[in-house]
């Protein structure tokens, strides 16, 4: 009796440790984040955006442009997860921001934007790639 109380304790600890990684953390969006060129370069808003291309490729995101100084970038992640953001750039800045999702238990909640955990990690590598590609021009 002792060993089924014990099993079904930590079902419950279990089911319950992972249900709450699962659930939604606040939606960060990265807003005008500085550009960074190797050896203190100046760029073109045209060298910014083939970078971005080029970073967010490489991380499986297809991009389209939206408008002048604006991209659309989407990712899908196992056939389950999609993603959409917006990213606007010139010469010396870029950001990211949160355009669309499916299957992202995407809510607002009291002023506050709520998504997957999975979301800001994604956006975060995107970023860090993004980062990278620039730093090299």
């Amino acid at each position: 009796m002792k060993s089924l109380k014990l099993a079904i304790f930590t079902f419950f600890i279990i089911f319950s440790i992972h249900a709450h990684a699962r659930s939604a953390v606040p939606l960060i969006n990265h807003d005008s984040i500085s550009i960074v060129a190797s050896e203190g370069k100046t760029l073109e808003a045209s060298q910014v955006k083939q970078a971005i291309e080029i970073a967010a490729r490489s991380r499986d995101w297809t991009v389209s442009n939206l408008d002048n100084g604006k991209l659309v970038a989407r990712i899908v992640v196992r056939n389950k997860h999609t993603v959409m953001v917006e990213i606007g750039y010139d010469a010396s800045h870029y950001s990211i921001n949160y355009l669309d999702s499916v299957n992202m238990k995407y809510e607002v909640k009291n002023g506050q934007a709520l998504i997957h955990p999975s979301y800001n990690k994604w956006v975060d590598f995107l970023k860090d790639s993004i980062n990278s590609e620039l730093s090299r021009l």
